[in-house]
C-alpha cells in the first residue's frame, strides 16, 4: 500500500501494482481462450471429408472466433474485476502480513519525528485496513499537529465503536476548523457519548462545537433536536444567528422545544442586537413548548 521499490518482506525489486497484475491475468486468459478455439477450428477443418465440409468448417468456426472476441471485449471490464478479486482473495494471509508490516513502518516513522509522513503512510494503510488500533494511531498523531483549514483532514473514516477522549477532542477540534466534515455518524457518536464528552474538561465546549456545525443545516437542525435544545445557549452569535435564520426560513414549521429554546436564548441575549430584528417577528415561537 506504501508504494515502495521493494518488497517489504523478502526484499525483491520491480514490484508490479496489483492493477497491472490482474489485467496481465485476464489477457492471458483470454489467450489462452482465442488459441484453444483456433485449435478447435482447425480441428474441425482437418476432419471434413469434403469440400462443402470443409467449407462449412471454416466459416462456422470464423463466425463463432469472431463472436468469442466480441464477447471477450463486452466482459474485459467484468473479467478484470473478478481477476482482482481472486487475487485478493487468493493472497489473504500475505496481504495481512503486508498491511501489518506497512503499519509498524508507519509507527516507525512517527517514532522518528516525521510526523507528516507517518499520517500519509497511516492513510494510505486504512485505505484497505479498518482497525480500532489504526484509526487510534491516526487520531493520536493528528492530536499532535496544530490543524488548519487548509489541511487534508478527514473524520468519519476515524470514529470508532467505544469512546475516546482523543477523538472527542479532535471532533471539536474539526467543529472549530472543517465543521463540513461532521455528518450523521459524528452527530450520532457524539450524542451516544455525550456523558462521556462532557466530563472532559472541555466537553462542554466540545459539545458547543457540534451543535455550531449542526446548525449549519436544516436537516441536522430537525433531526437532532435535543443536541441544539440543550447547547443553544452555548453558540457563539454568529451560529446561533444562523440557527436564528434556519428557523426563520420555515415559520409554518412546528419547531417545539427547538423553538422555544431559540426564541428564549433571543429574548436573554439579542432582544435589541440590530442582527436579529427578523427574530421579532417569531414570538409565535414562545408558545411551542406546549406542543
Amino acid at each position: 500500500m506504501l508504494g515502495d521499490e521493494e518488497c517489504a518482506a523478502c526484499g525483491k525489486p520491480s514490484l508490479v501494482p496489483v492493477e497491472e497484475h490482474a489485467e496481465a491475468l485476464r489477457h492471458r486468459k483470454v489467450w489462452k481462450e482465442r488459441i484453444l478455439a483456433l485449435v478447435l477450428w482447425a480441428a474441425a477443418i482437418a476432419l471434413g471429408s469434403s469440400d462443402l465440409e470443409w467449407a462449412a468448417a471454416g466459416a462456422g468456426g470464423l463466425v463463432l472466433f469472431i463472436l468469442l472476441v466480441v464477447l471477450q471485449n463486452k466482459q474485459s471490464e467484468a473479467q478484470y474485476r473478478i481477476q482482482l478479486h481472486q487475487l485478493f482473495a487468493g493472497h489473504e494471509e500475505a496481504l495481512i502480513e503486508g498491511l501489518a508490516m506497512d503499519h509498524e513502518a508507519a509507527v516507525v516513522v512517527f517514532k522518528e519525528g516525521d510526523k507528516p509522513l507517518a499520517y500519509e503512510m497511516l492513510r494510505e494503510v486504512g485505505l484497505l485496513v479498518h482497525t480500532e488500533q489504526l484509526r487510534i494511531d491516526q487520531i493520536v498523531l493528528l492530536q499532535s499537529f496544530i490543524l488548519r483549514k487548509d489541511m487534508d483532514l478527514m473524520l468519519e473514516p476515524l470514529l470508532l465503536r467505544r469512546f475516546s477522549p482523543d477523538l472527542a477532542h479532535y471532533i471539536g477540534e474539526i467543529a472549530k476548523i472543517k465543521r463540513e466534515l461532521l455528518k450523521e455518524r459524528t452527530f450520532r457518536y457524539v450524542l451516544v457519548h455525550e456523558l462521556q464528552i462532557l466530563r472532559m474538561p472541555q466537553g462542554e465546549k466540545i459539545m458547543a462545537l457540534v451543535t455550531g456545525a449542526a446548525v449549519r443545516m436544516k436537516r441536522y437542525v430537525t433531526m437532532y433536536p435535543h443536541l441544539v435544545i440543550r447547547y443553544a445557549r452555548l453558540l457563539p452569535k454568529e451560529r446561533f444567528l444562523r440557527l436564528c435564520l434556519i428557523v426563520h426560513s420555515d415559520p409554518h414549521r412546528n419547531w417545539g422545544e427547538v423553538g422555544a429554546e431559540v426564541y428564549r436564548i433571543y429574548q436573554e441575549q439579542y432582544r435589541h442586537d440590530p442582527d436579529f430584528d427578523r427574530m421579532s417577528s417569531m414570538s409565535h415561537l414562545a408558545a411551542a413548548s406546549r406542543y
